[in-house]
């Protein structure tokens, strides 16, 4: 599945395994198929993908995001 990270200074892609998020509800593993959905991320909170590549990376987001996800993409939009 598509991920694409957008925040106001930049735009990224990858192609990905799965997504780990944690919002306010609990934590959510979404790959593609995933039924359509919005997630309102927490602030100061992890955010996890493990891309098509094996390569697995972990952010912070300090001010919380929204994650839209489709059955073959998920875009996150963050400050």
């Amino acid at each position: 599945m598509r991920l694409r990270i957008i925040s106001p200074t930049k735009k990224e892609e990858f192609e990905v395994v799965w997504i780990e998020v944690l919002t306010p509800e609990g934590s959510f593993i979404i790959q593609k198929f995933h039924a359509p959905t919005t997630f309102l991320l927490s602030p100061e909170k992890e955010f996890t993908y493990r891309c098509k590549t094996g390569k697995q990376e972990t952010r912070v987001l300090e001010k919380g995001g929204l994650l839209e996800v489709t059955s073959e993409e998920a875009c996150l939009l963050i400050n």
